[in-house]
């Protein structure tokens, strides 16, 4: 009778309709405004901005998942002025992410940072320059603890904030450059300087610190030695790496225990379409953790490049 046809039907339907929603739903899109290139006989300068978006979906997936949504956008630019055996190098990043996952009661960050850097040299033999350098790293957001109450909800602490912490280094020495894609600044006497919200450090017990600084402080100074390196090129013919260390030693206090920051990218142009991008990060500063920080990113997505 038309009931049971319509019985029929409406399972037919909601079958069709529940073999639709099993599908993972992944869409990755990078977004990279007009690259600027500019070169005249002095400067050269290049910048790029990119959005990042991602969403995962699952629905009645009996593997299990968690749908969520993510957001990204990065900012890069970088200028050089060469005359004369000056060189003059600075560039500016930043990058702010955050995820949001089904019933989560807060979004979480994925990236967050910011960085100015600058480095002059005065060419004095073939390759090798008198330099200074000036360096500034930060984050954007707020960051956050997260854990569970007595009743198992979700809740969080506050840990950082923007420009809490903040670091300052300026020092001279003298940089080493191949070319624009390999070079090496090393300074024998250079100054950091640690800048945090009084919030976190009020409340601290005598012997603690945050991020090095003691309680009731907002500063903490320190003199040592820094270098960087920084390194770019093809792989192969589709296949582009750029990495960057970066070393600090204190000398006053604890010369040998040497803060790292090690940061590789690698980047395969599948076409001219479709990107892969593997980053890979090391920090240890034991002011702010006394162990090695790993951070890996694995991302495949679609690439638009409007030149």
């Amino acid at each position: 009778d038309s009931s049971t046809s319509r019985g029929l039907g409406d399972v037919y339907k909601r079958q069709h309709f529940m073999r639709c929603l099993i599908i993972i739903l992944i869409f990755s899109v990078n977004i990279y405004s007009q690259e600027i290139v500019e070169k005249d006989s002095l400067w050269t300068k290049r910048g790029n901005v990119t959005v990042l978006l991602n969403q995962t979906g699952f629905s009645d997936w009996v593997g299990g998942g968690t749908n969520n949504f993510s957001a990204t956008i990065k900012f890069d630019y970088e200028w050089e002025y060469k005359d004369k055996g000056w060189d003059w190098l600075s560039n500016v990043e930043s990058a702010f992410g955050i995820a949001k996952y089904k019933n989560a009661p807060f979004a979480r960050k994925i990236d967050d940072r910011i960085l100015i850097q600058s480095i002059v040299g005065k060419e004095f033999t073939r390759n090798l320059s008198f330099s200074a350098f000036f360096n500034f790293t930060s984050q954007i957001g707020n960051g956050y603890k997260y854990k569970k109450d007595s009743e198992n909800n979700e809740i969080r602490e506050l840990t950082t904030r923007i420009f809490s912490p903040a670091y300052f280094q300026i020092g001279s020495g003298f940089l080493w450059k191949k070319d624009e894609k390999i070079w090496v600044n090393y300074s024998p006497i250079a100054s950091r300087l640690i800048l945090v919200s009084k919030k976190f450090t009020d409340d601290l017990l005598e012997n603690e610190t945050y991020f090095g600084v003691s309680q009731n402080k907002s500063s903490r100074y320190e003199l040592g030695a820094n270098l960087t390196f920084h390194s770019e090129g093809k792989l192969l013919e589709n296949v582009n790496y750029k990495q960057d260390l970066k070393l600090f030693s204190n000398y006053i206090e604890e010369a040998s225990n040497i803060d790292l920051d090690y940061l590789a990218q690698i980047e395969i142009n599948v076409n001219p379409l479709l990107t892969t991008q593997l980053i890979f990060q090391l920090i240890y500063d034991d002011n702010a953790v006394s162990r090695l920080q790993v951070r890996e990113v694995f991302g495949v997505g679609v690439q638009l490049k409007l030149n």
